[in-house]
């Protein structure tokens, strides 16, 4: 080999080798075996209900601080029932909730007052003219100089599997108690009381239904995620309406702007309104399902609307004519419809 190629070794091949030795004598990356830990963790769940159980207990604690410890422990969750009234002058009330049923009826008292039959987690808050009200599971919070930490996943209601930390103790919570279990459980109520001042009502709710009485209001916002919206009664300005599994339901006057929609469930609007003008730059009325039936009446006449409707498996009804197809529209009116389903029909009733 001469001088020339055993430099271009040097530089080349050779450096290429030693990297490839030095590869190979390099140890293996070692991987967490995540499906013996989960294995691991069952098991320890088992052991703990078991011995919780035999012991009388229906719950549980998990320790992983100096090691792992186990101790078992009557149910400690309180279901405290509460009564608020607020003396202030409200127009708006915003609410969320987890887990729970939250209703609004009217009130001919002057103030807004609460009533649950379980105060856990409630806060309350007051803020020019706005009551804010977290009924949601609290995630983190410092008290009394103690920072905690609580993150629930298995849940039924207030009964399940919780992850804490607690100043740096970490722990898993289990909490059951099958004797007394009813699916009750999930609806810890929160009824809301609202004076006629109050104009403003938006709620957002994780799991649980929503329901209003003989109420009337200028913006009304309701949301679940699982669970019924209803509105019963009183005049509604502009609505909206959602949810994304469970029915959707309004018996009221809706002479403005209304959405409602739901992905698996109906939709059924009885609107009482003898005339009906859609706001200038308004939308109408919109109406959506995924999979389930849209049915709209009105007190108004035709006249008033115009109408588009959808239906892609399923029939198309007006005042009880039936459309062919897929799609179906009509009418000159000022205020529209818009009405569809993927999987349903559609029904449309204006008044004579």
């Amino acid at each position: 080999m001469d001088e020339q190629n055993m430099r271009d070794f040097n530089n080349n091949d050779g450096a290429q080798i030693i990297a490839e030795l030095e590869r190979d004598v390099r140890p293996p990356r070692r991987h967490m075996n995540w499906g013996m830990i989960s294995l691991v963790l069952i098991i320890l769940g088992v052991v703990l209900f078991a011995a919780g159980w035999a012991s009388g207990s229906r719950g549980g604690r998990v320790y992983f601080n100096r090691g792992i410890r186990v101790v078992s422990h009557p149910q400690d969750i309180p279901q405290e029932s509460g009564y608020f009234n607020f003396a202030g002058q409200f127009t708006a009330i915003h609410a969320h909730a987890t887990a729970r049923n939250v209703t609004f009826v009217h009130t001919n008292e002057p103030t807004v007052s609460i009533v649950t039959n379980n105060s856990r987690n409630l806060r309350i808050n007051e803020d020019s003219g706005r009551l804010e009200i977290d009924a949601r599971v609290n995630q983190g919070v410092t008290f009394a100089g103690t920072n905690m930490r609580r993150w629930q996943f298995l849940n039924f209601g207030s009964h399940g599997v919780s992850w804490n930390r607690v100043d740096g103790v970490r722990f898993l919570d289990f909490n059951f108690d099958f004797a007394n279990f009813s699916l009750r459980n999930m609806g810890d109520g929160l009824r809301i009381y609202v004076p006629s001042g109050v104009t403003d009502i938006s709620t957002t709710i994780t799991s649980g239904n929503v329901r209003m009485y003989d109420i009337s209001t200028t913006t009304l916002d309701l949301r679940t995620t699982s669970g019924r919206v209803a509105v019963e009664g009183g005049t509604h300005e502009s609505a909206r309406l959602r949810t994304t599994s469970g029915n959707v339901s309004g018996n009221a006057y809706f002479p403005g702007n209304l959405y409602a929609r739901t992905t698996s469930g109906n939709v059924n609007i009885t609107d009482h309104s003898t005339a009906h003008n859609t706001p200038q730059g308004g939308d109408g009325i919109q109406l959506r399902a995924t999979s389930g039936n849209v049915n709209f009446s009105t007190n108004a006449p035709a006249s008033q609307f115009s109408y588009n409707l959808s239906a892609t498996s399923g029939s198309m009804r007006v005042n009880g004519n039936r459309y062919n197809g897929r799609r179906a529209s009509g009418g000159s009116g000022a205020t529209p419809i818009d009405a569809s389903t993927t999987s349903g029909n559609v029904r449309v009733d204006f008044g004579r």
